[in-house]
């Protein structure tokens, strides 16, 4: 999985149009008994991973700047293997930094595996997550950063905690849209969580993710917003034969100006990012 491609090659297929799961081919559903087999390999997998990470601590704040890049580089072995079980391939354009900060669109629980899975990382991410079954503990031990979104006063905490990251040379990732959405498009970004960055002068690399079928229609059905819960689109993902996952990285974007600028900036950059056409295949 190279993580620093660029757009030199002709070996994806152009997308072919939008679409919904009525558009979608019969045969792009995995049947019954392979259903059941994924389902049960993700599940030893993610048994595994929960043993693996049994063996660190609980993260604190200001922790040893090995035990912050041990935890990123397990959760990439992690996300490496759990996307390889879910039959996701990824395809890349630009570069990916390794230090700084990172910003992408939010579509999926599937984001975390694929970013995390081409560079170690620190994410921030809701408070929720930290209570999901077996994922929320290995996502607790390899270092997320979990916020809460009603209370004003934890901004403070994680951008003390994304500060110590960047002390630290450990890239982290924020979703500044706050919430997941169906991938149709890019919401407003809230401005919060920039401000380490620019504190630090750090660039901030902007980021878009697309799930998309072999065929290029957009893979809607493991967007993880609305009425839908993580079960939902855990079984429309496992019950994929394959989903390829697009990732466009933009320049990154000097953080010398405020927070409610740069996040506009920014916003830009990734909707700008939206509109490109992938023509790499690295997975």
């Amino acid at each position: 999985m190279d993580s620093s491609t660029r757009d030199n090659s002709t070996r994806t297929p152009q997308p072919q149009g939008e679409g919904s799961d009525v558009d979608r081919p019969v045969d792009d559903a995995v049947g019954p008994l392979e259903f059941g087999l994924k389902s049960t390999r993700l599940l030893l997998q993610l048994l595994h991973s929960l043993k693996r990470v049994g063996e660190l601590s609980v993260p604190i704040i200001g922790e040893h700047p090995n035990l912050l890049h041990q935890r990123a580089a397990l959760l990439q072995k992690i996300s490496r293997a759990l996307l390889s079980h879910l039959q996701v391939s990824i395809q890349t354009r630009g570069e990916i930094p390794n230090r700084g900060l990172l910003v992408s669109n939010h579509v999926s629980f599937v984001d975390i595996m694929l970013l995390s899975a081409l560079n170690p990382l620190v994410f921030v991410s809701k408070s929720e997550v930290a209570r999901w079954p077996i994922i929320g503990p290995i996502a607790v031990k390899s270092g997320t950063l979990f916020i809460e979104r009603q209370k004003r006063s934890d901004v403070s905490r994680i951008n003390e905690a994304l500060s110590h990251a960047f002390d630290a040379d450990v890239l982290a990732c924020i979703f500044p849209e706050g919430t997941s959405s169906d991938g149709t498009g890019v919401l407003p970004f809230q401005p919060s969580l920039l401000q380490p960055a620019i504190s630090a002068q750090l660039p901030v690399c902007p980021a878009h993710i697309r799930y998309e079928t072999e065929s290029g229609i957009r893979a809607d059905e493991i967007a993880y917003f609305g009425d839908r819960n993580l079960m939902d689109c855990m079984r429309a993902l496992i019950r994929r034969k394959k989903t390829i996952a697009r990732v466009s990285f933009g320049s990154p974007v000097a953080a010398d100006t405020d927070r409610k600028t740069l996040a506009s900036l920014l916003n830009h950059e990734v909707c700008r990012l939206e509109q490109f056409k992938h023509r790499d295949s690295h997975s």
